[in-house]
């Protein structure tokens, strides 16, 4: 009967690639899906089973940035729309016009932009901006909408844009109000540092990370977006 529940127990990880508390943390950012895998994973069920699902806020964050840096190499090209995206961001040289910004962005992006003044930048939906059950659920639906293109990437990270990602069509399939605008950030592609782009199968591990604001705390940051 032991050996029964066992096999059970494997099974369901093998069919579904669900991570399943039993399972550490290094055996889940370690682990390749399967194609059948890939089909039946469910982002939300990935987020609430993952292992840091109920360690402290601070633990998990530290502990998530570190699995991307051991299991990933930074990459130092432009970023592609489509890619998510944990990087350093260096400071800003107007940081004192800044009410508060993000040292370490984990970020949608949308692609590249030329500002009025002529300028490039890098636009994209900062994750860290919005409290977690929020994130959940635009990470959820992100995935949901765009899922081959996100599925094709799923165990290496994305090598080519996907152009049909863009803050329209993102507001657009939230069906939310215009708070999710409140995580739309442009940044200095010369600021920004170590780029981690992370495949599929790490974004529940990345959803525990949380963002390292100057000029404002945690709590402060999700109490704007309240009154965004």
């Amino acid at each position: 009967m032991a050996q029964l529940r066992n096999n059970k127990i494997d099974n369901s990880i093998s069919r579904t690639g669900i991570i399943n508390s039993r399972r550490t943390l290094t055996d889940i950012d370690n682990h390749i899906y399967t194609p059948d895998e890939i089909e039946s994973f469910q982002m939300d069920e990935a987020i609430n089973q993952h292992p840091l699902a109920r360690r402290p806020m601070n633990i998990r964050s530290k502990l998530a940035y570190a699995e991307i840096m051991k299991n990933l190499k930074p990459t130092p090209k432009y970023l592609l729309p489509g890619q998510i995206v944990c990087f350093e961001y260096l400071e800003p040289k107007l940081k004192e016009d800044l009410e508060y910004y993000d040292r370490t962005p984990l970020t949608l992006f949308f692609g590249i932009i030329r500002t009025n003044e002529g300028v490039i930048r890098e636009i994209g939906l900062n994750l860290h901006y919005y409290p977690p059950h929020t994130r959940a659920r635009v990470l959820r639906r992100t995935y949901q909408v765009f899922k081959p293109y996100f599925d094709k990437y799923f165990n290496e990270a994305s090598k080519k844009p996907n152009t049909i990602i863009s803050y329209k069509q993102l507001k657009h399939i939230m069906k939310v109000n215009d708070k999710i605008g409140f995580g739309i950030k442009m940044y200095v592609p010369v600021l920004r540092g170590r780029s981690y782009i992370i495949p599929t199968r790490l974004l529940p591990t990345a959803f525990y990370t949380e963002g390292h604001f100057s000029k404002a705390t945690l709590q402060q940051i999700f109490k704007f977006w309240r009154q965004f």
